[in-house]
């Protein structure tokens, strides 16, 4: 195995673990008197200042900003809003599934569509396991029949997209992870703070010092900053297509963690989606992406931007 390898298997395996905590420690946050905007000023906030030296070194110029406002969006701001609601009104083992779940879905999706010439046809079978297993979770909220938890399904599903355009969008421009990274995290931090400091609300300081920290350092330390670099590492290493495979353990961890951590007991449909959607991704996982672009040139369509 190549040193190259090795590095985008050990940062995917830490995305897994980062990913599962992203979970089960926003359920609880909305527990307490904090508010998604809250969260997120703490993930844009913290996580922005921590990499905004590293922006000040990435050539916006040589990006485009058309592409670095894409990679906040996608990867940042608005992924970051509509998992956070989406987290508000579903339960953590729909988040589990439909956030994490179906990035392998969203990405074989965005793949096809771009007409890359990454192996994906190859990954029907698992691409299909994926999918229903997402439709039972589905049906597990259509038995239940709440609009509330339906929205909230709806969020995290669209989330998912959005990570996964970040995930097909870093690889085509082959931006290194610190570069990639930094303007996501920079680039949130200078577009939500503001709105953040006009809103009247802010419950930050209105809840203990103990949630607060861990918050603070799950959002915005390992989510906002560290989840974003070792995730971009692994896309670079990796491909798209193969980092969203080990997507496959989040949903096991997360829906088993849920059980004693935050009592939610999942009905029989959401343990069936568990195990079909865990089943389609090492299924999907068997094959490898293509070679990786050069990090020393973007990549931008297709083709090396001069």
């Amino acid at each position: 195995m190549s040193r190259e390898r090795f590095v985008g298997l050990a940062c995917a395996g830490l995305s897994v673990l980062l990913f599962a905590s992203f979970t089960l420690v926003s359920r609880p946050g909305f527990a307490s008197r904090l508010h998604l905007v809250d969260l997120a000023a703490l993930r844009f906030g913290i996580g922005g200042v921590l990499l905004f030296p590293a922006l000040l070194r990435v050539d916006l110029r040589r990006v485009g900003w058309r592409h670095a406002a894409a990679l906040a969006l996608f990867g940042g701001v608005g992924f970051a809003l509509l998992a956070y609601a989406g987290f508000s009104l579903a339960p953590a083992s729909h988040g589990a599934v439909l956030l994490h779940g179906t990035l392998p879905l969203w990405t074989y999706v965005f793949l096809r569509a771009t007409g890359s010439s990454e192996p994906v046809g190859r990954r029907s079978l698992g691409v299909l396991l994926i999918a229903g297993g997402v439709a039972l979770m589905v049906s597990d909220s259509l038995a239940i029949a709440s609009t509330r938890q339906l929205v909230g399904d709806g969020l995290l599903l669209t989330a998912s997209l959005f990570w996964s355009a970040y995930g097909v969008l870093s690889r085509r421009l082959g931006l290194p992870a610190t570069s990639g990274a930094a303007i996501v995290a920079g680039l949130s931090l200078c577009a939500f703070l503001p709105v953040y400091a006009l809103l009247p609300d802010k419950r930050l300081l209105s809840v203990g010092p103990r949630e607060l920290v861990l918050q603070a350092v799950v959002q915005g330390v390992l989510i906002g900053a560290v989840s974003i670099l070792v995730y971009t590492r692994a896309v670079a290493s990796l491909g798209p297509a193969t980092t969203t495979v080990f997507a496959a353990a989040v949903p096991v961890l997360t829906t088993l963690a849920a059980i004693p951590l935050l009592s939610e007991i999942p009905g029989r449909a959401a343990l069936a989606g568990v195990g079909v959607v865990t089943t389609g991704m090492l299924v999907a996982g068997r094959m490898r992406d293509g070679p990786a672009p050069s990090p020393s040139a973007l990549v931008l369509d297709g083709s090396p931007r001069r």
